[in-house]
C-alpha cells in the first residue's frame, strides 16, 4: 500500500469536515476504525490462547511420551492387496490386519494393526502400544505441540479478521445501496424538471 493509497483510507475513515461526507460516510469510518482495532486487539488474544493451548500440548506430550513405547509387530497375514489406482503422492494406503507384539510387561499380545498394503505375513513392523499393550497412537511431539497450537492461534487470528471483514464490507455495501437509492431519487426528481421544457 503506498502513501497515496493509505491517505484515501485515512480520509474514509475520518472524513472530518468535509461538507460532502453523509452521515453514512462517518458511520462506515467509524466502523472501519473498530474492524482495525479489534482485529489488532485478536492478535495478542490469539497468542495468548495459542501459548495456553501450547502448555496443555506439552504436557498431553509429556504423558503420552511416559505411557506409550514403541515395539516390533509381527504380521500374522498378508495385507490386502490396492484396489484401484494409487496415487505415488498421496497418503499411504493402509489396511488393520492381524500381529502379535509384546506388550511393555513382555506378555505376548495379538490383535490388529494398521499396515500398509502389500506387506506379507512373518513381515515385521513397529507399532506404539499403551501401557496396557494395546496398539496406540504415536505420542505427541514437542514439535508436533508447536504446530498445533501456532495452527490455532494463527487460526483464531484469521476467523477474528475475517469476521471483522465482512463486518466491514457488509456496512459498506449497505451503505452503498442507501446511497445509490438516494440518488436514483435524486436523478427522479431533478430528471422530471429537465425534460418538462
Amino acid at each position: 500500500m503506498d502513501a497515496k493509497q493509505l491517505a484515501g483510507v485515512v480520509r474514509q475513515a475520518f472524513p472530518g469536515r468535509n461538507p460532502l461526507a453523509t452521515a453514512g460516510d462517518r458511520v462506515e469510518g467509524v466502523v472501519l476504525v473498530v474492524v482495525v482495532v479489534v482485529a489488532l486487539l485478536a492478535l495478542p488474544v490469539a497468542a495468548a490462547v495459542g501459548s495456553d493451548f501450547y502448555a496443555a500440548q506439552l504436557a498431553q506430550s509429556a504423558s503420552e511420551q511416559q505411557t506409550r513405547q514403541q515395539v516390533v509387530a509381527v504380521l500374522l497375514e498378508d495385507t490386502p492387496p490396492v484396489s484401484g489406482v494409487v496415487d505415488p503422492d498421496g497418503p499411504v494406503v493402509s489396511a488393520s490386519v492381524r500381529a502379535t507384539w509384546r506388550g511393555p510387561d513382555g506378555v505376548p499380545r495379538e490383535g490388529l494393526v494398521r499396515a500398509a498394503h502389500g506387506r506379507k505375513a512373518g513381515g515385521i513392523l513397529p507399532i506404539w502400544v499403551d501401557r496396557g499393550g494395546d496398539p496406540a497412537e504415536p505420542p505427541l511431539t514437542t514439535a508436533g505441540a508447536v504446530v498445533e497450537a501456532a495452527g490455532l492461534a494463527a487460526l483464531l487470528w484469521a476467523g477474528v479478521s475475517a469476521a471483522m471483514a465482512v463486518l466491514y464490507l457488509a456496512v459498506r455495501f449497505v451503505h452503498k445501496r442507501m446511497r445509490m437509492r438516494r440518488w436514483a431519487v435524486e436523478w427522479e426528481r431533478i430528471a422530471s424538471g429537465w425534460t418538462a421544457r
